[in-house]
């Protein structure tokens, strides 16, 4: 085997081996620009759903509004986003009925409304007393 075949089977076994680590960071795991950024977390405790408002969005431009429970299994019945034009609006719950811990589920914005300046949550923990949920945006 020639030098130049070896160079082009280690840039293939290399490429197969960091595709995996991208994809996982491409899902929230990281915090690249291009992907989620996480914005915050917020804290639910005891098993009656609780409301919080996350006002740290600062008037941000966003495509969607990440979701991931941290420590626990989560539900969360309500996500309301107030945007700059001063319209609030009801986004789709329907994926958070059980949240797993460590994945991110995706609340798709309606419409052209992007920025975002207020989210309202209702989340409760599912089988502890307590849960952690980030709340994540990607452009």
């Amino acid at each position: 085997m020639s030098k130049s075949n070896n160079w082009i089977t280690a840039a293939v076994l290399g490429v197969g081996l960091l595709a995996p680590a991208l994809a996982a960071a491409a899902d929230g795991g990281g915090y690249d620009a291009n992907y989620w950024v996480r914005l915050g977390s917020e804290r639910f405790q005891g098993r009656s759903d609780r409301e919080s408002t996350f006002a740290g969005w600062g008037g941000r431009s966003v495509d969607r509004i990440g979701l991931r429970s941290l420590n626990g299994f989560a539900r969360c019945t309500r996500v309301r986003a107030q945007f700059g034009n001063g319209n609030t609006r009801d986004l789709d719950t329907s994926g958070l009925f059980r949240m797993v811990p460590g994945r991110v589920y995706r609340v798709d914005l309606p419409g052209g409304d992007r920025n975002v300046t207020r989210l309202m949550l209702k989340c409760r923990a599912l089988g502890q007393y307590a849960v952690s949920v980030d709340v994540l945006a990607r452009k």
